[in-house]
């Protein structure tokens, strides 16, 4: 499988300590303030080595967005049923392989439990601040990432990214013998520790086709920023990020920033300025001149390549614990290769290229030793 030789390593012994246990806290005034604390200049690192090649072999990184339209995909082969798609959205947006990770659950959850354990062998107050900036969002990504395979393949996230049921909500974590959900790592732990900067949202991606980018590479202390920044730039310059098409005087933006509202105290204002960090000349002018921004931009569509489109597999339906699930089969179905050839000509596009056939998924080698300097830096 795609994953194994990366995820049967181990970064550390102490697993025992990263289950969520009877006597662990929760994130109280007092522990937020703990975890956030950190040393000014401090040179130590974290190894995010298997981070880095688990995103290595499962990213595809589709380009920059040219801002094109994509139709509604075609009924599915045997049947009458069609998907209702957002065209200005659908083709944007780095994929990650979910379709590889049927029976990997485990190990990804090995993997999401040595990063919990970091802070038990050397606290998170001897780190700088990037350093455990590049700490909470890999962490953060690494357990959306699992979360999101248990359930795969369901296409439409909303309803497991909103609401009371909402994944983010859940305290899946332990760090620091604090039991944290993926909310508390959003809105309390990475605000407090960049309390003036939000950049950071442009690293916690959301697994849909409508957020931040999952990029190819862990972030680390020394490129946190720089990735951030591209990841802003990236976002804002799509059509995911701002579309021009709601009337004289109106940016339509992003769901994403109604939903980090707390952080654009006056949003009108806030938010013109913040967008114009990151705005190219293409798009400027009309952010300049806009009175009114509109959160209206979703696409709650999982990013993955063709696993969870309308379908009728050969593979088998098979149950996995709590949800049913079908089964990974040796040969794609030609709906599937149609989905996947067409997900590749697009990224060839997006990166000024030519067309490509794809007659089945590519091998880890193929994966994981891209040249494009674009597809190895995101």
């Amino acid at each position: 499988m795609l994953f194994n030789r990366f995820l049967s390593a181990s970064i550390f012994v102490f697993l025992s300590l990263t289950s969520v246990s009877s006597n662990s806290e929760e994130l109280t005034a007092e522990s937020l303030a703990k975890l956030v604390e950190y040393t000014e200049g401090s040179t130590l690192t974290m190894d995010f080595i298997i981070v880095n090649r688990f995103l290595n072999a499962g990213v595809v990184n589709m380009g920059p967005s040219t801002r094109a339209y994509t139709r509604n995909t075609r009924a599915s082969l045997g049947t009458r049923l069609r998907q209702t798609i957002d065209g200005a959205t659908e083709n944007e947006a780095n994929r990650f392989f979910y379709e590889t990770l049927t029976d990997q659950q485990d190990q990804i959850l090995i993997l999401r439990e040595e990063l919990e354990a970091i802070p038990s062998i050397t606290p998170l107050n001897q780190y700088s601040k990037e350093a455990q900036l590049a700490y909470w969002l890999n962490l953060y990504n690494v357990t959306l990432i699992n979360e999101l395979a248990i359930i795969y393949p369901l296409n439409d996230l909303r309803p497991v990214l909103k609401g009371e049921d909402s994944i983010l909500d859940k305290k899946l974590l332990l760090v620091d013998n604090t039991s944290l959900s993926l909310n508390d790592i959003h809105y309390r732990i990475l605000p407090a520790l960049y309390p003036d900067n939000p950049i950071y949202i442009y690293g916690i991606h959301q697994g849909i086709k409508g957020s931040p980018n999952i990029r190819r590479k862990a972030y680390t202390a020394s490129n946190v920023k720089k990735d951030l920044a591209d990841n802003a730039r990236e976002f804002v310059n799509s059509n995911r990020g701002t579309q021009f098409n709601g009337g004289q005087g109106v940016v339509r933006i992003s769901s994403f920033y109604e939903r980090n509202a707390s952080l654009f105290q006056d949003f009108e204002s806030d938010i013109k300025s913040h967008l114009l960090q990151y705005a190219d000349g293409s798009i400027d002018e009309s952010i300049k001149s806009a009175e009114t921004f509109e959160a209206d931009i979703d696409n709650w569509r999982i990013n993955d390549l063709y696993g969870s489109i309308r379908r009728r597999d050969y593979g088998v339906v098979v149950s996995s614990g709590d949800s049913i699930r079908l089964a990974q089969s040796n040969k794609l179905s030609a709906e599937q290769a149609m989905q996947l050839n067409n997900l590749m000509k697009i990224r060839f596009i997006n990166f000024g290229g030519g067309n490509v056939t794809v007659t089945d998924l590519p091998s880890v080698e193929e994966t994981t030793t891209e040249k494009d300097d674009n597809t190895e830096s995101q």
